[in-house]
């Protein structure tokens, strides 16, 4: 009987210390997500400057926007499909 006592604190002492230690998940914690934003960014510096961005005249981007919004009307729209469960009638 004593033996189980010795066990059970045994095991309970061991479990304590466990919740102590540290993993290498938790050192690591978070360092795939910085690494992989890190390689998506393409100019780490961008926005840093109060310059313009340099891109096309308003004129061309109008016709650019206006060209784009007419086609845009002229194409059907896409319908979600039907599922059906059970008969058709």
């Amino acid at each position: 009987m004593k033996w189980i006592a010795y066990v059970g604190l045994v095991t309970a002492a061991l479990a304590l210390m466990s919740g102590c230690l540290h993993s290498r998940v938790d050192e690591n914690w978070g360092n795939s997500y910085e690494a992989q934003t890190a390689w998506q960014t393409l100019d780490p510096e961008a926005g840093v400057g109060e310059e313009a961005p340099q891109g096309l005249d308003p004129e061309t981007g109008f016709r650019v926007a206006d060209r784009y919004y007419k086609t845009q009307e002229n194409q059907r729209q896409r319908q979600a499909p039907t599922v059906v469960i059970g008969e058709i009638q």
